[in-house]
């Protein structure tokens, strides 16, 4: 009897050494406690620098802020026949359960959710979304720039008019203002949260929002560890209800390097990867196991030409080099037939999207050298062109421009230098010659014209400025009108495909690798994965 006491006892000894082993050993998968629904892992090649909602941050940073935070709209979705979910450029309410908007479309009221809860199960109201929107137009992120896109120049246009019914007032009829408020950055902002911490260096509450966020969204974030993983679990008090989510929660580990995230996913350690590299996906297609979902997107890639530096200050100089690049060979042999060529600063799928203008493709190579000739540079120039170096989809594009180039006499030395630089080379508004990219929240032309060839816009890195195609950009910012809006689209296209501050290159794919028994890929305006539909199949 002694005898099998003692054996008992070390046997279950054995079993608690063995689980801590093994909680040791992989401690980040046993995170979320064991439910009837799965646990997602996703492994992602960048890590989350901060949530806080309405400062710049990175993509996966934007990933889990478009789960933490719900704004008043959001888009109509649709599932497409391989069961992809994509968010339509059709909106309806989310934390707003209706709204309302008046006759001459200025007065927009919205009649929020009452079951709606934050996770610390405090009600979201009318009064938390005009701290959020007083916030986004007098504080100090980035969300003013969007707020003239809605015609409101005040926070005084925003009214609490009971706990649970909000107006907003504009200055004018704009057609993206039910648009923009079904971005994420919109989100509700719990008011008595941000009190709390707030300081008087830190009004805003910006440091603690920077890792965490009471959620009024459908996740919480339970676990934090920078640069290795992050574990996101369902918010008990989200409006939808239990019933809404697929999975029991989402472990995001952070893995940057390509194969290690590819082998992780052949072996069956997580369930999706991020950031495969295009070259990698036909032999992870053999494997029966694993699933490619290829999502088109609106995403450009563009081969920027500044304006105002020689010898890109001359237009034929840019149409020369538009009718050099092989782009046939980039999308086979840089996206391996993951994406599209673009033939317009609108992406295909756009709103007003047209080829019409494209003269470029395939051209002949003779008209270019006489282009060139007529500009001063018949003998070619050298040029460095920048990219950043951690983006090898950029550095093989590269290669290809400088191989069509050199039919033109143009010499190309490729200038990689780390993102920062790059970032920082971009915002001088000094760098040359370089391959950018640009996705727009929303899909609407104006609003990407805006940003990138309006005169004088930040981001209009390139120096472009045309007086005509301004005023096309302001009147159709303004019009809710279809067919006034498709004219003035159209020729703001005409113009600046004619005089090619640009060239298109590419339109990627945005892609994710799965295990095959993955289900719920979906995506809304902003890319980024939402997590309550991700399923897993027996």
């Amino acid at each position: 009897m002694v005898m099998k006491r003692v054996v008992a006892v070390l046997a279950i000894l054995l079993l608690v050494l063995t689980l801590l082993i093994s909680q040791s050993i992989n401690p980040k998968f046993h995170t979320i406690a064991q439910a009837e629904k799965p646990v997602i892992r996703i492994a992602y090649d960048g890590d989350i620098d901060h949530i806080e909602l309405m400062q710049f941050r990175s993509i996966s940073a934007y990933e889990a802020t478009a789960n933490l935070y719900e704004p008043l709209l959001t888009q109509v979705t649709f599932t497409n026949p391989r069961g992809e979910i994509v968010g339509l450029d059709e909106v309806e309410g989310s934390l707003a359960e209706r709204y309302e908007i008046s006759e001459d479309g200025t007065t927009f009221t919205f009649y929020l959710r009452r079951e709606a809860k934050f996770a610390d199960g405090t009600p979201i109201t009318a009064h938390d979304f005009k701290y959020t929107f007083d916030r986004a137009i007098t504080g100090p992120g980035y969300l003013g720039l969007l707020i003239p896109f809605m015609a409101i120049d005040s926070a005084d246009q925003i009214q609490v008019l009971d706990d649970y019914t909000l107006q907003i007032s504009t200055n004018e009829p704009a057609a993206l203002t039910e648009t923009i408020l079904t971005f994420q950055i919109f989100g509700a902002i719990s008011e008595a949260t941000a009190s709390e911490h707030a300081t008087s260096d830190d009004p805003w509450a910006e440091q603690y929002f920077h890792q965490n966020a009471n959620s009024s969204g459908p996740y919480q974030i339970t676990h934090w560890e920078q640069g290795e993983e992050y574990v996101f679990e369902p918010n008990p008090n989200y409006w939808r209800g239990e019933t809404f989510f697929q999975n029991a929660g989402v472990v995001f580990k952070v893995v940057p390097d390509a194969e290690t995230r590819e082998a992780m996913l052949q072996a069956g350690e997580v369930d999706i990867a991020l950031g495969i590299p295009f070259s990698d996906l036909g032999d992870l297609l053999e494997d029966p196991n694993l699933a490619v979902h290829a999502i088109p997107s609106g995403r450009i890639y563009h081969l920027g030409m500044n304006n105002a530096i020689a010898p890109f200050d001359d237009a034929r100089v840019r149409q020369a080099i538009s009718m050099a690049i092989p782009y046939n060979a980039m999308i086979e042999n840089v996206l391996y037939g993951y994406g599209q060529q673009p033939k317009s600063p609108v992406s295909i799928g756009m709103e007003g999207y047209t080829d019409e203008f494209w003269t470029y493709g395939d051209a002949d190579l003779e008209e270019a050298r006489a282009l060139l000739e007529t500009a001063g540079y018949g003998n070619g120039f050298v040029v460095d062109l920048t990219v950043p170096e951690e983006d090898q989809t950029r550095l093989d594009a590269a290669e290809w421009i400088k191989v069509g180039l050199e039919r033109l006499g143009i010499t190309v030395n490729i200038n990689a230098v780390s993102t920062a630089e790059f970032s920082e080379l971009l915002f001088s508004h000094e760098l040359p010659f370089f391959i950018e990219q640009w996705y727009s929240w929303g899909n609407d032309p104006f609003f990407q014209l805006t940003f990138n060839l309006k005169c004088g816009a930040v981001t209009n890195y390139v120096n472009y400025c045309n007086e005509e195609v301004d005023a096309l950009i302001e009147a159709g910012t303004f019009s809710r009108d279809a067919e006034e809006r498709a004219d003035l689209i159209r020729r703001a296209q005409e113009i600046i495909v004619e005089e090619a501050p640009w060239a298109y290159l590419y339109q990627p794919d945005r892609v994710f690798v799965t295990r095959a028994n993955v289900t719920g890929i979906a995506i809304f305006n902003d890319l980024t994965l939402r997590y309550a539909y991700l399923g897993i199949t027996e």
